[in-house]
């Protein structure tokens, strides 16, 4: 992992997820946290390279590979955090993760672990989209990134804007093919807003900061734009039931139901894209002999 300077005072520390490391008057804040304890460490090292101590934390949103560091550098630091509402309760209570993603019920094992569930974290203050906050004398303003999580948000630090998952880089979207969401229709709103904003650097969650995002943020409007087109397509063959429908798309798009958590990943984006529908009036749900039925809304 390495630490890159982007200038005014904001750094990216690169890895799997990147974290933002923007310096306040007494210290850095660090804007998410990695999957585990290990990218906490990390990041204090980081901080230390930087000779400046970590005072608080920023979440962008609540998946576990952006807060699952957070209890470490609270244990170690014990920094206030600062998380995006709505999303602030499952840093809370990390549980609610897994339980989302089964459908409500209980998680099975294979659900809990820290790759959907991390480590419960206190959150001290919670930030809204449009909102300018001050976190230890550093001024930042808070973006609306809603789509690939509920209630998602960017922190802009000077010319630095750290999008979390807002984009993925091309990387890490050609390897894995549709990513996660919720919300399709509300996530290509982002990537169109995102592509409207001045700003010298854009840090996604996952890839190479970017200081020209057109073709970036475009690779994945097209990523998300085949999929729903596919979708669509697919109603005019006829009525599907969504567990076959899944096994249909992710074999269309390139994705692996593999296990349990890959498959209740996939399976809750591909629900991300047929609520969008649904809403825009292209598809419907029906009950049929006691299953989930998608079909056409015309039919």
């Amino acid at each position: 992992m390495e630490t890159v300077d982007l200038g005014g005072g904001a750094h990216v520390l690169r890895g799997a997820v990147n974290s933002g490391l923007v310096e306040t008057e007494n210290g850095l804040l660090a804007i998410d946290t990695g999957l585990d304890r290990g990218a906490a460490n990390r990041i204090a090292r980081a901080a230390e390279e930087l000779r400046r101590p970590i005072v608080a934390i920023l979440n962008t949103h609540a998946h576990a590979d952006h807060h699952g560091g957070n209890a470490q550098l609270v244990r170690r630091f014990g920094v206030p955090v600062h998380a995006a509402a709505v999303e602030e309760a499952v840093i809370r209570e990390p549980r609610y993760e897994p339980v989302y993603l089964y459908g409500g019920a209980a998680p099975i094992s294979a659900l809990t672990s820290k790759f959907l569930q991390a480590e419960p974290s206190p959150v001290d203050h919670v930030v809204r989209p449009g909102e300018t906050v001050t976190i230890d004398g550093r001024e930042l303003a808070i973006v609306d990134l809603v789509g690939h999580s509920l209630a998602q948000i960017g922190v802009r630090a000077g010319g630095v804007l750290f999008a979390a998952d807002g984009f993925f880089g091309r990387e890490p979207l050609e390897k894995h093919g549709v990513p996660y969401l919720v919300d399709s229709g509300r996530w290509m709103e982002t990537l169109r807003a995102l592509g409207e904003v001045d700003a010298a650097w854009m840090v996604p969650g996952h890839g190479e900061p970017v200081d020209d995002p057109r073709d970036t943020l475009a690779l994945n409007l097209r990523v998300l734009q085949d999929a729903s087109d596919w979708l669509r397509g697919r109603f005019h063959r006829g009525p599907a039931r969504t567990e076959d429908l899944l096994v249909e798309f992710a074999e269309a798009m390139g994705m692996r139901l593999v296990d349990p958590p890959s498959y209740v990943l996939n399976r809750a984006a591909m629900l991300g894209f047929l609520s969008t529908l649904e809403r825009e009036g292209a598809v419907r749900v029906e009950i049929s002999g006691g299953r989930w039925t998608w079909m056409a809304a015309e039919t």
